[in-house]
Formats: C-alpha cells, sequence, structure tokens
C-alpha cells in the first residue's frame, strides 16, 4: 500500500464507523455526517502521526515499494 494512501483509508475507516455509531442513536443525519467528517479528520492526522513515531522508532528504512 502506498504511504500516502493508507492514511486516507484509515481515516476513511475511522469515519464511517462513528457515522454508523450515530446513526445507531437516531441523531440526525447531518449531525452524523459532521461527527463523522470530524472522526475521518483526526484519524487520518493520528495514522500520520503514528508512523511518523513508527519511523523515529525504527530508523531510516529503505522503502522498496514506492
Amino acid at each position: 500500500m502506498k504511504k500516502t494512501l493508507k492514511p486516507i483509508l484509515e481515516g476513511l475507516a475511522v469515519g464511517l464507523v462513528f457515522i454508523s455509531i450515530t446513526m445507531l442513536f437516531e441523531i440526525p443525519m447531518y449531525m452524523s455526517l459532521i461527527i463523522g467528517a470530524l472522526a475521518a479528520l483526526g484519524g487520518y492526522r493520528n495514522s500520520i502521526k503514528m508512523d511518523k513515531e513508527k519511523a523515529e522508532k525504527n530508523g531510516p528504512v529503505d522503502n522498496k515499494d514506492d
């Protein structure tokens, strides 16, 4: 998986989970979408942060599949 695609997919997955959870509580659709968008943004930023921390911990790594 490309390095730029992984955070986007993880962010979308988090957003979809939050949208489905908020829909269970019968919150209006526009509020569910707002909560899902904010969760997706947070998931995206967290994924980037975790990848950066992992890279610092492991040292320099050759990515031959980029």
